[in-house]
């Protein structure tokens, strides 16, 4: 805006002097750069680029050349850096370690210092097992064996992914591994998150609640409305001709088919929480949405598994936070925390795995994500 009203002054001084009309007052240092742009017609071509370049090194400090200004930054420590980022714009930077961002409430800002997953060289042997140490003293020791993860990483991880790993965990510490300070304090940090998270939950519950119920009722309801009913061995009902054979060579008289009168999904669900650094601000709202979620399923008899993706010096980890068989499992959704990046094209390769343990032959696999 300043600059604006600089030109249109100099402007209006030159026309108004051109037309013989009365120029308007100028404050002296706009009076000298009018003057000074007001060449007379008898320059040539390189007088008139000497005047003007002479007249905007005095006056607007430009000597032809294009300077960068350097960043002004400050460093704050962890005692202040909490209650700045809340209040200041604030800027995500990539590191290769991580800390579990907090926010008090949902939507507020919050800090995080995560990794970068891409890699721009191949890492020696050496910081391959310094990092696969790292994110198992962070995320839990892995559900595989190094030879099964091997594999795993052989199959998934190519095109766009390679060079890339992938951790798939339950949380489960190691046994052989120390607890560092740092180690220790990332624990303190996702059990302040946890809390937050059923604090969350806790202060509308009656909304959550009366959220659950509905969701479930709708599930329940499209289960009666599309489900058919199926029919399974039994020892009377109809004859099922191509079993007959059971009996005489197996000594198994289930050779009939009755109606269940239960009703059965069959098929289950697998529900994937983006646990990147984009998340950070809204950390509570995501943990109640899994939660509502994996419950209305588990109340309808839906087998549901939940697990949580980010990507950390190279590895795409999935954490799961509760499995198929985890009885009243759901609460552990409200160990959700956002930290990392993500490699959303990877998870899902990765949840592609895991689904090879799902109790049924049909599955449904839900992804929420900002992605």
């Amino acid at each position: 805006m300043e600059k604006n009203q600089l030109v249109y002054a100099v402007q209006s001084d030159r026309w108004k002097t051109i037309l013989g009309q009365k120029p308007p007052i100028l404050a002296p240092w706009e009076k000298g750069l009018a003057q000074a742009l007001a060449c007379p017609g008898t320059m040539n071509a390189a007088e008139l680029e000497i005047a003007v370049r002479t007249a905007f090194e005095k006056y607007l400090q430009f000597d032809g050349t294009v300077h960068k200004k350097g960043g002004f930054q400050l460093h704050f420590d962890d005692k202040w850096a909490p209650l700045l980022t809340k209040l200041l714009p604030t800027e995500i930077v990539r590191t290769d370690d991580l800390t579990i961002g907090r926010s008090a409430m949902p939507g507020e800002n919050g800090m995080v210092k995560v990794s970068n997953a891409l890699r721009s060289r191949l890492r020696s042997n050496e910081h391959e097992t310094e990092d696969r140490g790292y994110i198992e003293r962070c995320f839990g020791r892995s559900i595989y064996s190094p030879d099964k993860l091997a594999r795993i990483e052989q199959q998934l991880c190519t095109g766009n992914h390679l060079g890339c790993h992938l951790w798939f965990t339950k949380g489960a510490s190691a046994s052989d591994q120390l607890i560092s300070a740092d180690t220790q304090r990332l624990y303190e940090q996702a059990e302040e998150q946890a809390k937050l998270n059923r604090a969350a939950f806790a202060r509308d519950l009656d909304l959550h609640q009366s959220a659950l119920a509905r969701l479930s009722e709708q599930i329940r309801n499209c289960l009666l409305v599309h489900q058919q009913p199926e029919r399974i061995p039994a020892r009377q009902g109809w004859l099922d001709g191509t079993k007959v054979w059971r009996e005489p060579v197996l000594h198994d008289d289930r050779v009939f088919l009755r109606s269940d009168e239960e009703s059965r999904p069959g098929f289950a669900v697998d529900l994937m929480l983006d646990a990147s650094a984009s998340r950070l601000h809204c950390q509570e709202a995501i943990a109640i949405q899994g939660y509502i979620l994996a419950k209305s399923l588990a109340s309808c008899g839906i087998p549901v598994r939940v697990t949580s993706f980010c990507s950390l010096r190279g590895y795409t980890v999935l954490r799961i936070l509760k499995d198929f068989g985890d009885k009243n499992g759901e609460r552990n959704v409200f160990n959700y925390f956002a930290a990392g990046w993500n490699r959303d094209g990877l998870a899902l390769r990765g949840a592609g795995e895991l689904i090879k343990s799902a109790p049924a032959e049909k599955h449904l696999l839900i992804l929420l994500t900002d992605a």
